[in-house]
């Protein structure tokens, strides 16, 4: 029924809450701007859950929605803002990497402890790195960028209680892979104040 209309009538639409025109909306772009993400991550399952977290942002933003140019044009945008935001998280998340390994060539250990932390940090950035995409957005944005609970969930448009439970349902998991719990609460705490 819809698939005839402006995409300026489906916004209009899309903001009285209508979930058809936002289904004709999908229906439109999912499929164009999937290809467009795709080619920018080449991982299929990223580029499924940027398109995703696009269109739920677009569902949540409908009523304060405000195109300077066409639909088409916000869409990509939205999209090429969330696709650069996984390169800088990825980098940050190798950079920290990176320190941290630094960090432990630069003490005086013997060198069998020095490859053992080395190996277990890996381990542990891995884990991270396995962690739920928005969960270890909000996890690293706290352990890495030490950002409070409050300044996540500004930058997330999430709610304290939310951020609150990621943080907790990451540590639980990242224990949960480690017998060794101090390590991980080491790391940690580590790189909290290394990065300071």
């Amino acid at each position: 029924m819809y698939s005839s209309y402006s995409d300026n009538q489906l916004v209009s639409l899309l903001k009285s809450d209508d979930s058809a025109a936002f289904n004709a909306i999908y229906d439109r772009y999912s499929k164009m701007l999937y290809l467009f993400i795709h080619s920018k991550l080449d991982a299929a399952e990223i580029s499924k859950d940027v398109l995703q977290e696009l269109f739920i942002s677009l569902w949540e933003k409908r009523h304060s929605l405000v195109l300077k140019e066409s639909l088409k044009a916000y869409l990509y945008q939205v999209a090429r803002y969330k696709i650069i935001d996984i390169y800088r998280k990825n980098a940050t998340y190798r950079k920290y990497l990176q320190q941290l390994i630094e960090h432990f060539d630069a003490q005086p250990h013997s060198i069998a402890d020095t490859v053992d932390n080395k190996v277990r940090t890996q381990e542990l950035f891995e884990a991270i790195n396995h962690l739920p995409e928005r969960m270890k957005e909000i996890f690293m944005l706290s352990r890495f960028e030490n950002l409070s609970v409050e300044q996540i969930s500004d930058h997330l448009g999430l709610s304290q209680q939310t951020v609150k439970n990621q943080i907790t349902k990451a540590l639980k998991i990242l224990r949960a892979s480690y017998a060794k719990t101090d390590l991980i609460l080491l790391c940690i705490l580590l790189i909290r104040y290394l990065f300071i």
